[in-house]
């Protein structure tokens, strides 16, 4: 039986994956229905599933290719609910333009019964390299 530690990293894997894969369902999945995330610099705040997603599209949708790596967990698990920081690398591409990024994620989550889902994520960029003008800006 896997921990609340493994399933949260297992988690943000399935999350790295599906953005990469541009499978909506599957980024959806990740998420509570009610979950809200900034993604500092790049979206407002965004809550619920439609606006998460429209973002998603919004980013996505423009790239020939993405790779979002993510380390450094620190998972904080008390009953059904959970905190979570990691790093993450963020590699862009489109038309030959590249645009690499890493950053920090702030995160909450809480175990329904279909396993664990973001309550929250909270995401800056500490440093990039390249093309920002690839991906959206925050209005």
């Amino acid at each position: 039986m896997k921990s609340d530690y493994e399933l949260i990293r297992e988690l943000t894997a399935r999350y790295a994956g599906a953005i990469d894969a541009k499978d909506y369902t599957a980024i959806a999945a990740c998420f509570s229905p009610d979950a809200r995330v900034i993604y500092a610099g790049y979206s407002e705040e965004l809550q619920g599933e439609d606006a998460i997603l429209a973002h998603m599209r919004r980013a996505l949708e423009l790239m020939d290719v993405t790779q979002h790596l993510f380390a450094n967990f620190i998972v904080d698990v008390a009953g059904d609910e959970a905190a979570m920081t990691c790093d993450i690398l963020a590699q862009h591409l489109h038309g030959g333009e590249t645009f690499l990024a890493g950053g920090k994620y702030e995160t909450r989550l809480v175990k329904a019964d279909t396993g664990w889902k973001f309550t929250r994520i909270s995401a800056r960029t500490v440093w990039s390299s390249g093309n920002r003008d690839m991906l959206p800006k925050a209005d």
